[in-house]
Parts: C-alpha cells; structure tokens; sequence
C-alpha cells in the first residue's frame, strides 16, 4: 500500500493539514475531539511524517521521552526515580507524560516525542501490541518497554516476572489458609493477567475465591470496604484479600482500621509493587516487591545503549524477578 501523506490523513479526517501538524508538534492545542478524529486516521494507516522519520538521523538532542500509565501510581512514580536517577548521571533529561491507560492517548504523546525529536523512548504501553510501537519503529527511534513483555520476540523490554508473582502470592495464601479469599484487581493490563494465570495454577482448588475488578484507586479501594461487609461477611468471616495494586491494598487497610476490624486477625491483606509507602502506612503491608525503581534504572540503562549503539540494532531484555515482603497486615 503506498504511504499516506498528510495530506490524506487531512482530507480522511476531515480538518486542515495545518491541524495535523499540529496534533503532531502541539497537541496541548488542539481539542481532545480533533485530536482523536486525526489519530484514529493515523493509526489506521501506521502514519508518521516523513520529514521526523529523516530528521531523527540529526544531532542528539540529549533527551529521553518517557510515556507510563499513571502519573498519580506511586508504582510508576518510582519507575520514573529509577529512569531520572540513571538520565541524571548521563546528562540527560527526560519529557514525561502519562497514557492514562489510554491508548490512543499514548499514541498521541508518542508521536508528539517523535515531532519533539528525542533521543529514545520509554514506554510503559497500554497493551502487549501498541499502536506507537509501529510509529517509534517507522521513525527509527530506539525504545524500551517497561512492565510489558512485548508480543513481538524483536522488541526490547523490562519487566517483572508477573506469572511468577502470581504464583508467590498464591503459594502464600495456601500455607496460611483463611475460610475466604478475595482476589481485587485494578486496570485491565498483561501484567494483572499474569499475575492471575500464575495465581490461578498454583492455589489449592479448596481455597474458596472470589474476585472484584475495575478498583483501580487508594480511594476506590476505601470505598469497596462496606460492600466487602455487607455482600462477603469480612467483619465475621476469617478473610485474606490479595490485592494487586498496593495503592487499593492501602485505601482498604485505612477503612478497615477506622472501623476497627481488625488487621491481620480478622482480616489479613497481602498487596503488590512494594511502593515506598507499602511499609509506612496505617498497618505495614505485606506485598510481593517488583523493584520498581530498579525497573527504571535497567529500562534506562539498556535505552542510553541502544541510543549509543544505534547503527547496530539488537534486543535487549530483562526479567526482575518478584520477591515476598513479610509484614504486620497479614499472619
């Protein structure tokens, strides 16, 4: 298929060439609507410019493009310490934004990198398979995924071993058996998937489970405790919650101490991320560390080399191993 020009992608989506580029250099100026209209056309066709896809071969601009899920997830805050402290030592800096687990969002601030003509790119990706993935290829910019392991064996990536944390948390949970458990999840995401596939292979068939998705914050956490209450009996019923995101694990451990039930002898919480905080709260939470700061110094490490190397491509990849975190919320 011959390549699309922006003029096409113009005329397809209905607004001026002038929009375009703008949705490519400036996207802060234009409306969430248009913008949407123009990327839709764009990744319909894989579109980049071919005038950064030419441009990018120029003088290195000593700057890293760094795209994660949540700017307000202290597990990717951490990320980006881990990212900032490596960039530091090297004289780089870094333009970070966050996808909002949306990815054509994340495609837009891709590309806006690309126009911004960044050295390379760290993506924590949406999904196994995204869009901007194909533009960074296109536009010959190295990149390195975090917390994603990529569908395509060509791709370099950082990771935790989120099959094998699953499998950690599930082995836990039989050697300290409660009459219920209750599995919260957050967004939708590979790793939350891994997570569960090494979960659900590895824990007794004679734990009784249950499961509650889509709580995704410190604050929803907080809120589901009620329900927990009135629809699951946690205030009677000996419980263990696995919850795999340690911000919701946090939220649920401050509403439960307000209402003094108490923690871990009724009800007894294993988290995950081991985020700072994990130890300082209300009632130190027992979690499965992914080493999220050392995520970003490896991702980091391994981007500033193919930046460095970048005449002779290879794939670099690395999985952290996960680690259980003993403490005071749970047996």
């Amino acid at each position: 298929m011959k390549q699309k020009t922006i003029d096409d992608i113009a005329l397809e989506a209905g607004v001026s060439k002038a929009t375009v580029s703008r949705v490519l250099s400036h996207p802060e100026l234009v409306s969430e609507k248009t913008s949407l209209k123009v990327l839709t056309v764009m990744e319909k066709y894989s579109y980049i410019p071919n005038h950064l896809a030419q441009g990018l071969a120029g003088t290195a601009t000593k700057t890293i493009g760094v795209v994660i899920d949540e700017l307000s997830n202290f597990f990717f805050i951490e990320i980006a310490e881990g990212i900032d402290f490596v960039l530091d030592s090297q004289e780089y800096s870094m333009l970070i934004s966050s996808s909002r687990w949306v990815e054509q969002r994340e495609t837009r601030l891709v590309s806006s990198l690309i126009s911004s003509r960044v050295d390379g790119v760290l993506l924590a990706p949406v999904s196994a398979h995204p869009k901007a993935v194909e533009l960074l290829q296109r536009a010959n910019i190295p990149f390195v995924l975090i917390n994603c392991i990529p569908e395509d064996k060509n791709i370099s990536f950082v990771s935790s071993d989120n099959h094998e944390g699953g499998r950690i948390a599930a082995q836990f949970i039989n050697t300290h058996p409660r009459e219920q458990t209750i599995i919260i999840t957050g967004f939708s995401h590979q790793s939350i998937e891994h997570r569960l596939e090494g979960f659900h292979d590895t824990i007794d068939p004679q734990v009784s489970l249950k499961h509650y998705s889509q709580i995704k914050t410190q604050e929803e956490g907080y809120a589901l405790v009620p329900h927990l209450i009135s629809e699951d009996s946690i205030q009677r019923i000996p419980t263990t919650l696995f919850v795999t995101n340690d911000n919701v694990a946090i939220g649920i451990i401050n509403r439960l101490v307000e209402l003094k039930i108490p923690i871990p002898d009724q009800v007894s919480i294993l988290g995950y991320d081991n985020i700072r905080i994990a130890s300082s709260c209300r009632v130190p939470l027992t979690t499965i560390s992914q080493s999220s700061v050392e995520m970003g110094r490896v991702a980091t490490k391994m981007l500033l080399h193919l930046i460095k190397n970048k005449e002779k491509p290879e794939v670099l990849t690395h999985l952290i191993k996960p680690e259980l975190i003993c403490r005071e919320s749970s047996d």
